[in-house]
């Protein structure tokens, strides 16, 4: 698989961004009831189009077409994985983030091998949303060495 150089990154992100304003502007017109799902169910969508991208490039499989198409799937993903941990775990958890826990995910695996209620949340994303569609079998979990 030949890679990109930062010149076509930049190209393709160039022709993203305006996008991504547009989406945004559009996302401040709907209300925080209707907001907060969709956010979750977008940030959902996007984890799995990431971790199957993941698992094709772990093949040795993703093409240049995929990964060019992939790229805004990442960017888009990321994003929406910041404003979710910033937002609305925020509130779920009733703590701010700490500093470089930018992800849902990095804060969910400081919480999961606790016993609050908090590490009961962790468990249940684990359990219902992510462990089966990582392609290593655990996202939040610590992962099992063999």
């Amino acid at each position: 698989m030949d890679g990109l150089d930062f010149s076509q990154l930049a190209q393709i992100l160039g022709l993203f961004l305006p996008m991504a304003r547009e989406g945004l502007a559009m996302l401040g017109a709907v209300p925080w009831a209707v907001r907060v799902p969709l956010l979750l169910w977008l940030l959902w969508i996007f984890y799995l189009a990431v971790m199957n991208l993941q698992r094709v490039h772990k093949a040795g499989k993703l093409g240049r077409v995929a990964l060019v198409l992939g790229i805004p799937a990442l960017v888009v993903g990321f994003v929406l994985d910041v404003l979710a941990n910033l937002v609305i775990f925020t509130v779920l958890l009733l703590e701010r983030p700490r500093w470089g826990e930018w992800t849902v995910t990095a804060r969910l695996q400081r919480h999961h091998g606790g016993t609050d209620w908090r590490s009961r949340i962790a468990q249940w994303f684990e359990t219902e949303l992510l462990g089966a569609f990582d392609h290593e079998g655990s996202h939040v979990a610590p992962r099992k060495t063999t």
